[in-house]
């Protein structure tokens, strides 16, 4: 039984881990520009990614974050992240309960129909 909850477990943290990506990359997404792309390059230059600290009106202060802080944070979204996979284990052994149903009977149908094929010669 160990098996199927690890594997249960992996598969819930990959879909939690997915949902939370896409949510941060919608979070952080460019606005569409008017400008041509070779444009919008030239007038505003990449420049890494820095955490800036914001307020509880979600203003800059205009102070970069500490590392120890950043991960702390990053200790506080894995925490979530497994709390999120454990509440949806349970669903995730469901549906690949049913899925492994759903092959081992698409695997029966298609062995059988192979039989009937070789015996009906």
């Amino acid at each position: 039984m160990t098996p199927v909850i690890f594997v249960t477990f992996v598969v819930s943290l990959t879909l939690v881990d997915y949902r939370y990506s896409a949510m941060r990359s919608q979070y952080h997404a460019e606005p569409p520009s008017r400008l041509p792309a070779w444009i919008h390059r030239l007038v505003y230059r990449y420049q890494p990614y820095q955490y800036v600290l914001v307020d509880e009106n979600r203003q800059p202060t205009g102070q970069r974050a500490d590392p120890r802080y950043l991960h702390s944070k990053q200790r506080k979204l894995m925490k979530m992240e497994v709390v999120d996979a454990f509440e949806i284990r349970s669903t995730v052994l469901v549906i690949l309960g049913l899925l492994s149903l759903a092959l081992v009977w698409g695997v029966w149908q298609i062995v059988r129909r192979l039989v009937d094929s070789v015996l009906a010669k």
